[in-house]
């Protein structure tokens, strides 16, 4: 199957495939900004990274199998070491206990930004659904977090990102950001994400002002993928599209 990703961006933002006079949205150049602005520095590669004697012997013992104590992690996770914070993060998420200053979210983080590719679902689930009780800088750590792994190529981390974008919660609603982010996304895509960003554009001012051509187009390449599901829902919001009122022209004096 062709990049289903690839074809919505330009089909989205190019929206006259569909209708001359639509107007495409922008790309938000920001999503394009270098990997150096999103640097965690703190990055333990190898063993010898670790600043301390006691932190290698540490380390040497997770990498062995060996039980670890949270407390070990936490040292661990707290001097860059990914695969640490990622584990300790799984211990904090499975307490339960209420984590409005995203502790968990965190360390999801810190595994994230040192290449740890698994971390990706759970913080943008924490993201997701505590994001918004999230002081300023733990939201936008978990935001270069994420840009990091989409930027380093991994589709997940993208769709994600592009899905909140559309859906608003937590870094603001930014259809632009959204078309970006579902464009970097490789191998196929998800007729699932182009879905979601044709809903998001339905209820968009800017693309009903043209008669949703934009939603029409990403749900036309949704309607046009191998998930039933999807593609039954994407057929009936085109249907709903084409019986809501067309845009009037203005008129001019």
């Amino acid at each position: 199957m062709a990049n289903i990703f690839t074809c919505a961006a330009i089909m989205v933002c190019l929206a006259s495939v569909v209708q001359a006079q639509s107007q495409p949205l922008e790309k938000d150049p920001s999503v394009k900004a270098a990997k150096s602005n999103f640097v965690f520095d703190n990055a333990v590669r190898k063993t010898r990274d670790l600043p301390t004697a006691s932190l290698q012997a540490t380390r040497r013992k997770m990498i062995s199998g060996a039980e670890m104590s949270p407390r070990e992690l936490q040292a661990l996770a707290d001097a860059g070491d990914g695969l640490a914070a990622f584990r300790f993060g799984k211990i904090l998420e499975e307490r339960g206990d209420p984590d409005p200053t995203g502790i968990a979210a965190h360390y999801f983080a810190i595994a994230a930004y040192t290449g740890r590719a698994f971390a990706v679902p759970p913080l943008a689930r924490l993201l997701r659904s505590d994001g918004a009780m999230y002081g300023k800088s733990r939201l936008r750590n978990g935001l270069n977090a994420m840009t990091v792994q989409a930027l380093s190529g991994n589709a997940v981390a993208a769709t994600l990102l592009g899905q909140m974008y559309a859906d608003g919660a937590p870094f603001g609603y930014d259809l632009a950001k959204a078309e970006t982010f579902l464009g970097m996304t490789t191998g196929g895509g998800s007729p699932k994400a182009i879905l979601h960003l044709g809903l998001a554009l339905m209820s968009d001012p800017s693309d009903a002002s043209t008669g949703h051509t934009g939603a029409r187009s990403a749900l036309i390449l949704a309607a046009a993928g191998d998930d039933l599901a999807v593609r039954v829902t994407a057929e009936n919001l085109l249907r709903l599209i084409d019986e809501m009122p067309k845009p009037q022209p203005e008129v001019t004096e």
